[in-house]
């Protein structure tokens, strides 16, 4: 439970810096909260090693990136387009960690994905001829929330996990105490 409140609190420590430093740049409390969650997702979660887990997001959030440049650049602006990307980008993400045997976490590719479609979606299909003006604020942001939570996560994993033992205690195995035949518990 300490782990937990800590964690919260340095969260929102995290959040209100964030939100102060970002308003001027236009970044909105559902982008830093939800990135800041992201990060602390991706910290805490311990499916593969801390590294492969910040690789995979990155990878990920990288080839969501990339996605919108191809949208930008080559696509047309259609329903279409857009899951023409997608497929693209899933099957790169489930080919990594397929080829990978999961070593690059496909979970953490997809929230790295997810993070940059989440934060530059809206911004992206209102305006979709400012990719590259628009799309390097939102990534920025984006990252930042992340490194505010990976930075809370760490706060959170350096406490000492506290031990709640609520199991009922194993029932004890009749055993032979003496040469009688008489059976003990």
């Amino acid at each position: 439970m300490k782990k937990t409140v800590v964690g919260g609190l340095v969260l929102i420590v995290f959040v209100t810096i964030g939100l102060l430093l970002t308003a001027p740049l236009g970044v909105a409390l559902a982008g830093v909260l939800f990135t800041g969650s992201v990060g602390v997702v991706l910290g805490i979660v311990p499916l593969g090693g801390p590294v492969m887990r910040i690789v995979a997001f990155l990878i990920g959030f990288v080839l969501g990136w990339i996605g919108f440049g191809l949208q930008a650049g080559i696509l047309p602006q259609t329903t279409a387009s857009q899951i023409i990307t997608a497929v693209i980008v899933i099957a790169i993400i489930t080919a990594i960690a397929a080829l990978s045997h999961d070593k690059v976490p496909f979970w953490a590719m997809l929230l790295g994905t997810g993070t940059m479609v989440g934060a530059y979606q809206t911004a992206f299909l209102d305006a979709p001829q400012n990719f590259l003006s628009g799309s390097p604020l939102a990534a920025t942001g984006a990252l930042v929330g992340v490194a505010m939570g990976l930075i809370t996560a760490g706060v959170m994993n350096l406490l000492e996990e506290e031990v709640h033992d609520d199991t009922p205690a194993a029932p004890k195995t009749p055993t032979k105490s003496d040469d009688s035949g008489v059976l003990s518990v």
